[in-house]
């Protein structure tokens, strides 16, 4: 109470710090676009079988796309913020970030790691004849 007291007779309402710096404001609301692809249950489910071919039978796959399909639905149908979604799952900001630049890639029929075009031939090109 006394230091209440005190604040009171030190700061005015007409002081810049209670009129101009300190403002009460409402939470930050974050109106992203969803993509269409995020929508349809189909083109989700082609990409994690595009990006996890060995689904069916290597549980490390399957442990991934279960992660990729817990930030589609929390980051592009939710709308969370990438730092809401590592809260919500349990894990760091920096993954989950990468996560999610891994399926903006995969969803533009790009590779997930960012070397290319997903469906073209691997390797060395073979040399031309001539």
């Amino acid at each position: 109470m006394e230091k209440n007291k005190q604040l009171r007779d030190a700061v005015d309402s007409n002081d810049p710090f209670v009129s101009r710096g300190h403002q009460i404001v409402t939470a930050r609301s974050n109106s992203r676009e969803i993509p269409t692809w995020a929508l349809n249950r189909s083109k989700i489910q082609a990409i994690l079988l595009c990006s996890f071919p060995k689904l069916k039978t290597d549980s490390r796959q399957r442990n991934a796309a279960a992660r990729w399909t817990w930030v589609i639905q929390l980051y592009f149908r939710m709308g969370y913020t990438y730092t809401q979604v590592a809260e919500e799952i349990g894990s760091s900001p920096t993954k989950i970030d990468s996560v999610i630049r891994s399926i903006k890639r995969a969803a533009q029929g790009r590779s997930a790691n960012g070397s290319g075009l997903l469906g073209r031939k691997r390797g060395r090109p073979k040399k031309r004849a001539g």
